[in-house]
Formats: C-alpha cells, sequence, structure tokens
C-alpha cells in the first residue's frame, strides 16, 4: 500500500487542521487520481482489445476505454438492472457490471454466477460502502460521496494491475469549489464545479496525491454509512409505494441516492431545482445509445435522483418528501 508521505518539517504557519479517522483500505489496494484512471489502468494492464458495458451508463467509462484503443459494446439492462439475459461474449473479452446507486449488490452476485469472475469488472462508483466483488476488479469513486478533489480506488489481486508510480500533484487546482461551497453556496460553485470535472476527465492514469489521501484519512465513513442508510430507509419507506423501481433497502443500505421513478404526478426536476433541490441527471448522453421509451430511456428522462446523504437529517427529508408534492 502507498502510505501518506508526511511533511518532516517542523514550526512554521498551522496548515488546515483536518481530524484523522481510520481511512479503511484494505490491503493491497490501488488508489489512483480517479475512477476513470483507474477502469484505464485495469484495461491497460490486462490488454483488453473488448469490453461490454451497460448502455446507461455515462460517456467518462466509455471514453476511458476507448481512449486506449478497447473497442466498448453495449447491453442492455431490465427494470431490475440485471444484465440481458441474452448477451453472450467470448473468452477473450471483458464484462463491466454497475452496483447502480449502491442498491445493486444482488445484481452484482447474480453476474458472478453468470459469468466468468475474471472478466469482470465490478464499478462500484455509486457503491463506495460495498464490499470488493471478487472479480478481476472493483473500482470505487470516493468522491462522488465525499469532499474530494479527485480520487479513486481499484481493488484486485491480478498481479498485472500495480499501483502507478507517479502520483498526481494537481489536487490544490481543484479544491476551488469545495472552499466555496463552504463560504459561499453551492450556486456560487457550480461553475468551479464543471470545471473542476473537466480538468479531472483530462488528467493520464496515476497514483492518488497526497492531499486527496489525507483528505480520505478525514472522513468519518462509521457516520456517514449510518446516516445514508438511515436517510435512505425513511424516504424509502415513504415513497417506495409511488416508486416503479424494485428497490431493496435495509438498515445496511448506505446508496449514493434514493433512485424514485414516480408512477404519479410529481414535481418536476426543475421545480425540485427552484426550490433549492439539486438533483442530478444520470446521464442524458445515454439518450443517444438507447431506443425512446425503453427502460434506461425513462430512467433518465422521468427519474429523479434524491439526496439522502451524511449532510442530510430526517427534518431534511421531510422538507424533501414534501417538495415533491406528490399528487
Amino acid at each position: 500500500m502507498m502510505g501518506f508521505i508526511k511533511d518532516s518539517a517542523i514550526g512554521g504557519y498551522q496548515g488546515l487542521e483536518l481530524p484523522v479517522y481510520d481511512a479503511n483500505f484494505a490491503q493491497g489496494v490501488i488508489k489512483t487520481n480517479s475512477a476513470r484512471s483507474a477502469i484505464k489502468l485495469v484495461l491497460s494492464s490486462i490488454e483488453a482489445k473488448k469490453v461490454w458495458l451497460p448502455a446507461y451508463t455515462c460517456d467518462a467509462v466509455v471514453e476511458a476505454a476507448s481512449d486506449i484503443g478497447v473497442t466498448v459494446e453495449f447491453y442492455k439492462v431490465d427494470s431490475s438492472f440485471d444484465v440481458d439475459p441474452g448477451l453472450q461474449f467470448k473468452e477473450d473479452e471483458f464484462i463491466l457490471i454497475v452496483d447502480f446507486f449502491g442498491l445493486c449488490g444482488e445484481v452484482v452476485q447474480r453476474s458472478k454466477s453468470r459469468f466468468d469472475h475474471r472478466q469482470m469488472i465490478v464499478d462500484c462508483s455509486q457503491a463506495y460502502f460495498a464490499e470488493p466483488a471478487g472479480s478481476l476488479a472493483t473500482i470505487y469513486s470516493p468522491r462522488k460521496f465525499f469532499g474530494l478533489p479527485d480520487g479513486g480506488l481499484l481493488y484486485s489481486n491480478d498481479t498485472r494491475i500495480k499501483q502507478p508510480e507517479q502520483r498526481d500533484n494537481t489536487s490544490g487546482s481543484r479544491v476551488a469549489h469545495l472552499i466555496n461551497r463552504l463560504t459561499n453556496s453551492p450556486e456560487e460553485a457550480y461553475q468551479q464545479y464543471l470545471e473542476a470535472e473537466q480538468a479531472i476527465s483530462n488528467l493520464p492514469a496515476q497514483g492518488m496525491s497526497c492531499l486527496t489521501e489525507r483528505l480520505l484519512q478525514s472522513v468519518d465513513y462509521e457516520r456517514a454509512r449510518t446516516a445514508r442508510a438511515k436517510n435512505a430507509l425513511y424516504l424509502h419507506e415513504r415513497l417506495s409505494q409511488y416508486n416503479q423501481l424494485n428497490l431493496k433497502i435495509d438498515e445496511s443500505a448506505a446508496p449514493l441516492c434514493y433512485p424514485f421513478l414516480t408512477n404519479v404526478k410529481t414535481a418536476s426536476k426543475p421545480e425540485l431545482i427552484s426550490q433549492r433541490v439539486f438533483v442530478p441527471t444520470y446521464w442524458p448522453e445515454v439518450l443517444n445509445r438507447v431506443e425512446e421509451g425503453s427502460f434506461e430511456w425513462n430512467l433518465v428522462t422521468n427519474g429523479l435522483f434524491l439526496p439522502c446523504d451524511q449532510r442530510y437529517n430526517e427534518d431534511d427529508m421531510d422538507r424533501l418528501i414534501s417538495l415533491l408534492a406528490i399528487k
């Protein structure tokens, strides 16, 4: 494991006061500067020629494969997020299975029983608290769950996949939106956030920066997990009857968000945003890859991805439910 490089200087001005918690990195974890870099690292290390991706995925994943010359094919998922039952591929091809929203662990397990684990890459970018899948590689994106400028984690027992020797040293240029959100508002910082995201897309595949690794050591993971689980369950108990998605949420789930594909009339995404409830779209580019009326199309077009993370409590969830204005 690549250790955090500590400053050996004594004295001088004070730095940020950051607590130190257990970073909870398992032995053998590979730390990269983004999940995109982790995907590139896996595919290039195993000399992949073709990878199957879900049509319902972001362009960042597609570009990670295409950038290094790997051929991409798409497969469909059904309303339970399971892989198209008709999909077959060759022994020298690979498949990316996604734990969507951190609520599809059973999909990952069903895929493991169907496909050779040596051909499976599991994308846990939306499932930080999921255990490594025991596949060729499991990839995480901690900045989707915590306030970080960049960073990715990769778990694999394949000896071909090694820790990059060069650390990223540009993280400091991508913290403005994090600081500005503290001192101003998310609206004020949004353009800086977009610029940071674009900068990450242009990074070479390198190791995690010292800054990001130190920030990860300051995350209270147990508090974050508990809060997410509590908020998600609270929303599910009140909204599941209106949700077309058949979600299994209990006290152990700590998802990225609460995905809500409503079967009744509710407030729209623009209406929620006007009330300062910022719901993302996952992912508009998918509409270029799927048929109108398909499950993926419906999820992109009509899905509401409700915040339920560690910043919020039951009062916030009640406000969110009220603003949905379910009819």
